[in-house]
C-alpha cells in the first residue's frame, strides 16, 4: 500500500461516518411509517465498490452488519454493471440475512464515471403482502407465504423509475401509501449519500479516499486482533431452547455456540443447534455472523465506528441446512428470537473472559401488532409497536430498563404518535418492575401498556419466546427476569392472557382492552448482597412493596409513605437468618 496520511484517513473516515448520519436524517424526516420516523427500524451503511463497509450510522446492527454481503450479491447477480442513476432492491433473507420485510435499497456510487462505492438503507416496511399483515408471522412454514421477495431487480435504472415494478408492489401490500412512501424515503437517504461521497472524492480525489479507508480497515483489523490477543486463549460455551417455531408443537429448538480463542483470532461454532425449523424461526447465515460479530466488536471495542476491519479476524462454522443456516425456501419471519437468543450466549461466554464488559441477560423481544385489512369498517391500519423491557444487570449497576438492543438500541414509538395515526388509545404506560431479576444488582424493569381499540375488526398478534429457558438469565447468584405477556380485556370476567405468541386473532370489536407486558432483565448476584440503600430507593420510587423488600432482599424498611427509613438492626438479623 502506497504511503498515506493519517489524519487525512481519519478525516475521511469521519466523513462518511457523517454521511450515513446525515442519510439517517433523511430517513426520519421523510419516512410514512412510525417504526422508521420514530422507532428507527432501519440501518444506514456506506460499502466500497466491492461491498466492504466503510461506515455505518448505529441503529439494528444486525442490518448493517449483513448488508455489504447482500451488495456482493448484488455485484454477482449484475455481474459488476451499474449505470449511474441506479438504484437496487432486495429483502431475500437468504441474502440480506433477516425477513423478508426487511427490505434494503441500494445505489452505486459513480464519481467521473467511475463506480466508488455503494450507499443504502434497510429498513422494516409496514407490510411485504404475506400471510399476516406487517410480517412476523408465527406460523409461515415456507418463504413463499411471507411476502414479495426482490433479488436486486432495478427498482431504478439509470435514472428511469421502474414503474412496472413499482405498480407491482402497490398492488401487492396492504397499506400501498405508507409502502410506497417509506421506499422514496430510502431511495432519497440513498441519493444524500451518494452526493457526500462524490463531493469527498471531488475534495481529495478517488484514489486518497479508496486508499484512506483501506488504512483505516488495515489499522481496525489490528486493534481487534489486539485485543483478542489479550485475551486468554481457550473454549467457551453457551446453549439455549426456544420454545416453539409456532408450527410444530413437539419440536425441539436449540442453539448452541461454541467460541474458540486462538492468538489473535476467534473461531465461531453453531454445531449442535438445532436443523432447520418448520415454523419461521430460522435465522439466515448472513445475520448470524453479523450478530456474533456485532456482539464482540460491542464487548471489545463498542465505541469505534464500526467497518469490515471488525470482523476480519473471525472465522464461522455454520452447520448447514439448522436453525442458524436455513436454505431456502425455509420460512425466516420470526427470525429475531434466535439473534436475541445469540447475542445472550455471547455475554454468556465472555462473563467468564471479561465479567466488567458483558451484563447479565435481557428480555426477549415482546410486543403486540395490530391491524385491520378490511375497508368496511375504515380505512386499513397496520400499526407494529416494538416495546422496549429489561436487560440484564451489569458488574456495578443496575440493568437498563425501557430499552430495546437485542437488534439495535432503538426509541419506542410516542403515544401522541400512536394515538394520531392509529385508532387507539393508550390508558396506561408504566414500569413492570415485577417482572426484574432479583439479586446484589437487579435486573431492568420491563413495562406495562395499554391499548384500548376505537374502531372494530381489529386483529392482533403477539410476540413473544423463550418462556420457559429465559434468555433473561441471572448471573452469579441473581435470580432471571420474568417473561412478559398479553392480557386481553384485563379485569373483566372475560380477562384471557397470553404466554405463547400468536397471529391476527380476532377480530376484536371497538372497545377492547390490551394490556401488554414485556420481561425483565436477570440480576447480577446475591440478593443478600444489595446495598440496603437501593432496596430503600426502589420502596421509595414505587418499585417495590416493603413487605418484598424484606421477603426478596432481607432489608427491614420502617415508617411511613415519605418518611421510610432501613432498621439497620433488623436488617442484619433478617439477612442473618437467611444465610
Amino acid at each position: 500500500m502506497t504511503s498515506v496520511d493519517v489524519v487525512r484517513a481519519e478525516i475521511i473516515r469521519n466523513r462518511l461516518v457523517a454521511a450515513t448520519e446525515e442519510m439517517a436524517k433523511t430517513m426520519i424526516r421523510t419516512a410514512f411509517n412510525p417504526l422508521l420516523y420514530e422507532v428507527q427500524d432501519f440501518s444506514v451503511t456506506i460499502m466500497s465498490a466491492q461491498g466492504d463497509m466503510w461506515a455505518e450510522t448505529p441503529g439494528v446492527i444486525v442490518f448493517s452488519q449483513a448488508f455489504p454481503e447482500a451488495v456482493r450479491a448484488g455485484i454477482r447477480r449484475w455481474n459488476g454493471e451499474f449505470a449511474e442513476g441506479d438504484v437496487l432492491i432486495v429483502n431475500d433473507p437468504f441474502e440480506t440475512g433477516t425477513h423478508i420485510s426487511d427490505t434494503n435499497v441500494y445505489m452505486p456510487v459513480f464519481v467521473a464515471g467511475e463506480l466508488v462505492a455503494f450507499c443504502g438503507v434497510a429498513a422494516h416496511w409496514a407490510d411485504v403482502g404475506g400471510k399476516n399483515p406487517g410480517g412476523w408471522c408465527p406460523d409461515t412454514t415456507d418463504t413463499y407465504q411471507e411476502g414479495l421477495c426482490f433479488r436486486h431487480q432495478k427498482i431504478v435504472a439509470a435514472g428511469v423509475r421502474n414503474d412496472a415494478l413499482w405498480d407491482l408492489i402497490a398492488c401487492n401490500v396492504r397499506v400501498p401509501d405508507i409502502v410506497l412512501g417509506d421506499l422514496e424515503a430510502q431511495i432519497a437517504a440513498c441519493r444524500q449519500g451518494a452526493a457526500r461521497i462524490a463531493a469527498l472524492c471531488n475534495k481529495y480525489g478517488t484514489p486518497v479516499v479508496r486508499s484512506s479507508m483501506d488504512h483505516v480497515i488495515e489499522q481496525t483489523d489490528k486493534s481487534m486482533r489486539a485485543m483478542i490477543a489479550a485475551l486468554p486463549d481457550g473454549e467457551f460455551g453457551a446453549s439455549i431452547r426456544l420454545d416453539s417455531d409456532g408450527v410444530d408443537p413437539d419440536g425441539d429448538f436449540l442453539v448452541c455456540l461454541k467460541i474458540t480463542i486462538r492468538g489473535d483470532r476467534v473461531h465461531f461454532s453453531l454445531h449442535g443447534s438445532s436443523p432447520t425449523a418448520r415454523g419461521p424461526i430460522n435465522l439466515p447465515a448472513p445475520c448470524t455472523k453479523g450478530i456474533l460479530a456485532s456482539s464482540l466488536k460491542g464487548i471489545l471495542l463498542p465505541f469505534d465506528p464500526c467497518n469490515a476491519g471488525h470482523a476480519l479476524c473471525l472465522d464461522f462454522d455454520l452447520p448447514e441446512q439448522s436453525l442458524v443456516n436455513p436454505v431456502r425456501p425455509a420460512p425466516t419471519d420470526s427470525y429475531g428470537y434466535v439473534i436475541e437468543c445469540l447475542m445472550d450466549m455471547m455475554f454468556r461466554c465472555f462473563v467468564n473472559i471479561v465479567p466488567d464488559k458483558c451484563p447479565a441477560g435481557g428480555y426477549q423481544l415482546t410486543s403486540a401488532f395490530f391491524s385491520r385489512s378490511q375497508a368496511k369498517h375504515g380505512k386499513p391500519f397496520i400499526m407494529m409497536d416494538p416495546m422496549h423491557g429489561g436487560n440484564g444487570a451489569l458488574h456495578d449497576r443496575d440493568g437498563g430498563t425501557n430499552q430495546l438492543t437485542g437488534n439495535g438500541d432503538l426509541p419506542n414509538t410516542p403515544i401522541e404518535i400512536t394515538e394520531t395515526r392509529h385508532p387507539f388509545r393508550i390508558e396506561l404506560f408504566e414500569f413492570a418492575p415485577e417482572v426484574a431479576g432479583v439479586g446484589k444488582f437487579r435486573g431492568g424493569m420491563g413495562v406495562r401498556k395499554d391499548y384500548r381499540s376505537l374502531t372494530d375488526d381489529v386483529a392482533a398478534s403477539f410476540v413473544i419466546e423463550n418462556t420457559k429457558d429465559p434468555t433473561a438469565g441471572g448471573i452469579e447468584g441473581g435470580s432471571d427476569g420474568k417473561h412478559g405477556y398479553l392480557l386481553i380485556e384485563p379485569g373483566s370476567q372475560d380477562e384471557r392472557r397470553l404466554d405463547v405468541r400468536v397471529g391476527a386473532i380476532g377480530p376484536f370489536p371497538a372497545g377492547t382492552l390490551f394490556r401488554v407486558v414485556t420481561g425483565g432483565g436477570g440480576a447480577r448476584g446475591p440478593a443478600l448482597q444489595r446495598d440496603p440503600e437501593l432496596v430503600l430507593r426502589d420502596v421509595r420510587h414505587g418499585f417495590l412493596s416493603i413487605d418484598d423488600a424484606r421477603t426478596l432482599y432481607g432489608v427491614a424498611i420502617e415508617g411511613s409513605r415519605g418518611d421510610w427509613r432501613i432498621n439497620l438492626e433488623a436488617t442484619h438479623q433478617v439477612r442473618a437468618r437467611a444465610c
